[in-house]
């Protein structure tokens, strides 16, 4: 069985953080303003929440540093996705705000909808407007049903 003690959950995740660091592809300016300052790599998938419950899909023991060393390698291959490719590069003031709206671990169904929010955001910035809700979809290929 799976097993995470509240004493390593945070080192955990810094292992598998400090790991995937060296292949982080970093922007040189916000995805939203453009700004080169206070820059910052989103995930739109929570990496401790991928973890726990890889782990315990798995039943992987990452309770200990040992543990989580010496399955993170396996851990970010299999989530190779979420950890490279569903990321933005943000200013602190865009990140902050993303989750003052999405929480401060968002859950990996609210991804498409981070995209969408990002998209928006940055519709403002580049155009100097609002794309609709309908035009961001469609250009980030999301698809949401309408209940009306």
């Amino acid at each position: 069985m799976a097993k995470n003690t509240n004493e390593n959950k945070r080192i955990a995740v810094k292992h598998v953080r400090d790991r995937a660091k060296s292949a982080y592809e970093k922007d040189t300016q916000c995805y939203v303003c453009g700004t080169s300052q206070d820059l910052e790599l989103h995930h739109t998938h929570s990496v401790t929440i991928l973890l726990n419950e890889w782990a315990a899909r798995t039943g992987y023991d990452i309770s200990t540093d040992e543990g989580i060393l010496a399955v993170r390698d396996e851990f970010i291959e299999a989530h190779r996705k979420e950890i490279y490719d569903d990321v933005y590069t943000l200013c602190n003031k865009h990140h902050v705000k993303l989750h003052s709206i999405y929480g401060k671990a968002p859950t990996a169904s609210s991804a498409p909808k981070q995209a969408v929010w990002l998209a928006n955001q940055r519709a403002r910035f580049v155009n100097g407007e609002t794309n609709t809700a309908e035009e961001t979809i469609k250009s980030t290929g999301f698809s949401f049903a309408k209940f009306y």
